[in-house]
Order: C-alpha cells, then sequence, then structure tokens
C-alpha cells in the first residue's frame, strides 16, 4: 500500500470510528487494515489511534494528520479529475457508491446500456446501505436515497418520492385493516434498522407531520429482506414507493393508510446523485450522471429539477 493509499485508509478509519468498518468499506481485510495502520504510525513514529474494545480515539498527532490528509486527497482527486478532463471522451476507471434497492431497482436491469455506449470506461459498483466518504473511499460518484444531510458535497437530484404503507393480502385478512395510524402500534410492523433504537414511522396529519412509534418481531438493514417479509404475510411495511411498485401492481402488497402519506414537496425523500467538490469533473462522471438521470428520471413519480 503507498503512502497515498495508507492516508486514504487512515481517513477512512477516523469517518467511520472503526477498523473493521473501514476495512468493509475499502475492501481490505480487518488484519491489512491494522497492519498498514502500523506502518503509518511507525511512518511518522507517533501514536496515531488509541485503541479499547470498544472505541477508538484519534490522538492529537492523529487529528492533525487527518486534516492534512484530507485536504491532500482533495487536492489528489481534483488532479486526478482535471488530467481526466483533458479529453472529452469518456474513458478509465469510474467508482461508484449506490445503496442495493437503487442498484437493483434503477441501475442493474439498464447497466448493459452504459458498458455499451462507454466501453472505455471501467465500471466499479460498490453496493451498500452505508454512507461512505467519496474521497476517503476514492469514489468518483455517489447515489443516495433518502432525506440528504451532507452540505460537503454537491446534491444533485434525480426523483423525489413517497414512503407507502402496505401489506400483504393475508396479513390484512388475518389481522385486519389499519384505519388510523395509532392502529399501528397494535400491530405487527416489518422494522428497517441499522442498532437497536427505537423506530418511528413520520406521516403527515392535519397538515403536519405526525411520527408513530412501531413495534414489531422482525427487523433488518436491508429493505428487500423486510418485502420478502411482507410477501409472507409477516407484518406490515414501509418503504418507497419504487420500491414496493411492482408488487403493489403484482397484487402481492396492498397500499394501506395512503390517507397520510407525506405531501409530495421538495422535503420529501429523494434519490440524489453524489459528487465531490472540484473545480474539474471528468467526463466519465458526466457520462455515468446523464445515465442514471435518465434510467431513474423514467420512473413516473415527480422528477426534480437539478
Amino acid at each position: 500500500m503507498d503512502r497515498l493509499d495508507a492516508l486514504r485508509l487512515f481517513c477512512q478509519i477516523v469517518d467511520t470510528g472503526s477498523l473493521v468498518k473501514a476495512a468493509k468499506v475499502l475492501g481490505l481485510s480487518p488484519t491489512k487494515v491494522t497492519q498498514n495502520l502500523a506502518k503509518l504510525e511507525k511512518i511518522y513514529n507517533t501514536r496515531l489511534l488509541e485503541r479499547t474494545t470498544r472505541r477508538i480515539a484519534v490522538t492529537e498527532a492523529g487529528m492533525v494528520l487527518y486534516e492534512r490528509a484530507k485536504h491532500l486527497l482533495e487536492q489528489a482527486a481534483s488532479l486526478e479529475a482535471a488530467v481526466c478532463d483533458a479529453t472529452e471522451k469518456p474513458k478509465g476507471s469510474l467508482r461508484v457508491t449506490l445503496p442495493l434497492g437503487v442498484a437493483t431497482t434503477f441501475i442493474y436491469p439498464r447497466i448493459g446500456e452504459f458498458t455499451a455506449r462507454y466501453p472505455e470506461i471501467s465500471l466499479d459498483l460498490q453496493v451498500s446501505d452505508q454512507i461512505v466518504d467519496l474521497v476517503a473511499g476514492n469514489f468518483d460518484i455517489g447515489l443516495r436515497a433518502g432525506l440528504l444531510a451532507d452540505a460537503n458535497v454537491i446534491a444533485l437530484p434525480l426523483l423525489r418520492y413517497r414512503r407507502i404503507t402496505c401489506a400483504s393480502p393475508a396479513y390484512l385478512r388475518q389481522h385486519g385493516t389499519p384505519a388510523f395510524l395509532e392502529d399501528l402500534k397494535h400491530h405487527t410492523c416489518l422494522i428497517y434498522r441499522h442498532d437497536t433504537s427505537p423506530v418511528s414511522w413520520r406521516y403527515w396529519h392535519n397538515n403536519t407531520y405526525q411520527t408513530i412509534n412501531i413495534n414489531g418481531n422482525y427487523a433488518s438493514n436491508e429493505s428487500f429482506a423486510l418485502i420478502a417479509m411482507a410477501r409472507s404475510g409477516l407484518g406490515i411495511i414501509r418503504q418507497p414507493d419504487w420500491l414496493l411498485a411492482s408488487d403493489l401492481r403484482e397484487g402481492k402488497l396492498i397500499e394501506i393508510l395512503d390517507q397520510f402519506n407525506e405531501p409530495l414537496t421538495p422535503e420529501a425523500p429523494g434519490i440524489y446523485a453524489i459528487i465531490q467538490h472540484r473545480r474539474y469533473r471528468p467526463a466519465k462522471v458526466d457520462a455515468f450522471m446523464e445515465f442514471v438521470r435518465n434510467v431513474i428520471g423514467e420512473w413516473k413519480g415527480l422528477t426534480m429539477d437539478a
């Protein structure tokens, strides 16, 4: 691992707060991450992280290195982009991070069109629902779904969508159909979460947002697992409309509580393309941007203006 990759690794450890998570994001083994961190500490002859069995803490020297390394990585990325931008023909390696739902619903079915049109682009799709740092992960572009909170990136909006509530016909026959939001407290809800924190669903009621705490025996950090559970009649699900569209068309799931759906406004969740703040944007990034904008723009929801 060269010096720049080692600095990228260190920044990823600090950003994720975990050696294991950093290893997963960068596609390395935890052992390799530990070894390269040790090499970096040997190079600078100082302790960069204090580690316990539960957490890591960045030392003062480590924080100085982190801040300088982030700036250096941004400069390196900008230099690469400037060189790539010297030609108008999209080519070279294109590294993309995107969530599984977006990949499966929009990108996978049409990816052959992109590769056929741009055979000189070497495409690297890294699929994960975890939000990663584009610079630290050496990504050219990211696709994200939900409410955007990161102000340190350029976000190009692609689609606005609703979260809708559904259940299988079998579940509704057996347990009844909720008519009011409070009824959800008496039903089994299928929970999307990454940790053990309480989960609530947000609805629109009496011209304001209302959150309902939900409970259930089944949870996952992966939407398709929850959809499979819902098809099997295990409970009620709340997911983006574009993820549930085919199940609704085929009658495998039935929408409920639609009168409480969030309004489709600029504050609603969206799908975004995320790129780094760069003076130069490579042609390969523009090519992929055009591709995803066209593919996702065909969804029959409300397309957003960039």
